[in-house]
């Protein structure tokens, strides 16, 4: 949501940027000059949603500062922050302007609106509706009661349905729980600051689909709370982010370039940043067989969660690149549901398919792969040296021999087995 004058002219430079840059594109340029034909699709297809989204962005402060749009709908209380701001560019005033009106600082609201009042106690926000003169006409609708997953998440919190132990172990929560004595309530408080300080407040569709069958809400509740751990760390960074940007098929081939390096892993996770996607790593929880997720924040920052649950260098590559795809071609879907990948999920099988794929591609197109012998050798030597031509780690060419073999017993001595846990956790990146 564009806020004031500055950041809509910053959104409008943006998006003629896209534009230019579309208007350039040649795909079969690309794929002369050695890009993947599905690494060069995907920048275009990123390219086009993301000049639409600034564009839509656009076109809706203009309906605002046109005196175009006067009533805004609400389809929960928590958008009332977003409507507020809306309220105030409708009625022609500036941050300032609302500021003095207000009797508080530019610098405060200024704070409010980054957050969309997020922070903001409802005394305040009445307090800012009657400032703007804005009227509030609603309902409330009863909903009937339903099973623990219902659209109440935070009152139907069930905690035996949680891993609290593990979570509680972890220090997942504010305050630590003495498990010997607290009660229901007191361990259902703590479930649902935890999910509120996340952002997670209502467990999205793909979750209900992953986790249906026996035993699911336990499963369920433990892949939520790792989601909603991942969000809360990831917070912490966006301070240190751009707004996601889409990497270009180049910054796709330095960032699988640093396989080779001893560091690699740590520059991949700061040149990430700098395109707007934080990297987190938290171990999986014990019912879940979580690799990795690929997730929105607040719509402006993609975050890309990582378990490390088997501690290999192509491990690591690939599960990176595979949520990079989810990132890079679906980022519509992520602004909802989230993509958290677990070991036997056959969901979503087109969209997993395509995050492969584009994993697959970014480390070795599959052109340049069909027309090398490397794919039927057995000497560890040829893999090496296909690799260091490659300017890649041995360990992703070894990795794509044993998935397509199907042995993972071969070149066992080549993935870089135990090079990543220390590393990430030396580097301050993982407790």
């Amino acid at each position: 949501m564009i806020r004031n004058d500055q950041e809509y002219k910053v959104t409008k430079t943006a998006l003629i940027s896209y534009e230019e840059a579309l208007a350039d594109f040649d795909i079969l340029k690309s794929i002369e000059r050695g890009v993947a034909p599905v690494i060069a699709e995907a920048q275009r297809t990123s390219y086009q949603r993301q000049a639409a989204e600034l564009r839509e962005q656009i076109e809706a402060y203009d309906a605002l500062k046109g005196g175009e749009s006067t009533e805004f709908s609400m389809s929960s209380f928590a958008s009332i922050g977003k409507e507020l701001i809306s309220a105030r560019i409708a009625k022609g005033l500036t941050q300032r302007e609302l500021a003095s009106l207000a009797g508080l600082k530019e610098q405060q609201i200024q704070r409010y609106e980054k957050d969309a009042y997020e922070t903001a106690n409802l005394r305040r926000l009445e307090y800012i509706a009657r400032v703007l003169d804005v009227n509030f006409i609603g309902k409330i609708t009863v909903k009937p009661a339903s099973d623990a997953f219902a659209s109440d998440f935070l009152n139907s919190l069930d905690p035996s349905q949680f891993p609290i132990s593990e979570m509680n172990a972890k220090g997942w929560f504010d305050n630590r729980l003495d498990l010997r004595r607290a009660s229901a309530s007191e361990k259902k408080r703590a479930l649902a600051v935890f999910f509120t300080n996340s952002g997670v407040i209502q467990p999205s569709n793909a979750l209900h689909k992953k986790t249906a069958g026996p035993g699911s809400r336990i499963r369920q509740a433990a892949l939520l709370s790792w989601q909603a751990r991942i969000l809360s760390k990831a917070r912490r960074k966006t301070g240190l982010a751009r707004r996601y940007t889409p990497l270009t098929p180049d910054n796709i081939a330095s960032l699988v370039s640093f396989s080779r390096l001893p560091d690699g892993p740590v520059l991949a996770v700061e040149m990430l940043l700098s395109h707007g996607v934080i990297v987190v790593f938290e171990k999986h929880l014990e019912k879940t067989k979580l690799d990795g997720a690929a997730m929105s924040l607040d719509g402006r920052y993609a975050v890309i969660g990582m378990t490390l649950r088997h501690d290999r260098i192509d491990n690591f590559w690939y599960v990176l690149l595979h949520e990079l795809g989810h990132v890079t071609r679906h980022w519509g879907p992520l602004l909802t549901d989230g993509f958290l990948d677990e070991e036997g999920d056959d969901l979503s099988e087109t969209l997993e398919f395509e995050a492969d794929e584009f994993a697959t591609n970014a480390i070795v197109p599959n052109e340049a792969w069909a027309a090398s012998f490397v794919r039927f050798t057995k000497s560890p030597e040829a893999i090496i040296e296909f690799a260091r031509k490659r300017n890649i780690h041995e360990a992703l060419v070894a990795g794509r021999i044993r998935r397509e073999r199907t042995n993972y017993a071969e070149f066992s001595d080549l993935i870089g087995s135990g090079k990543i846990r220390s590393l990430i956790k030396n580097s301050g990146l993982m407790e």
